[in-house]
């Protein structure tokens, strides 16, 4: 699927399905039961728990929160990674 807005996308994504703009090399999941770092003053815990979280799978291979921007928001090429 191809030329979605974002809310199709992100309908999509909650379904499983893993999305991308066009002109990404990566693209964003849906990652159930994450663990996080927790930062208390000046030290962290990484034993607090989060459902779910949007990840962003890098084109170098690396992860990191997704983080949708106005123009991703607002964009209609988002499509479904295959």
């Amino acid at each position: 699927m191809k030329n979605l807005t974002f809310g199709q996308a992100l309908e999509l994504l909650k379904q499983g399905y893993k999305i991308k703009r066009a002109h990404w090399l990566g693209y964003w999941y849906l990652q159930k039961r994450v663990a996080v770092d927790v930062i208390h003053g000046d030290s962290m815990d990484s034993v607090k728990s989060i459902p779910e979280m949007i990840v962003a799978k890098l084109a170098d291979g690396g992860y990191a929160p997704a983080t949708p921007y106005q123009g991703d928001i607002l964009a209609t090429d988002w499509e479904v990674y295959e």
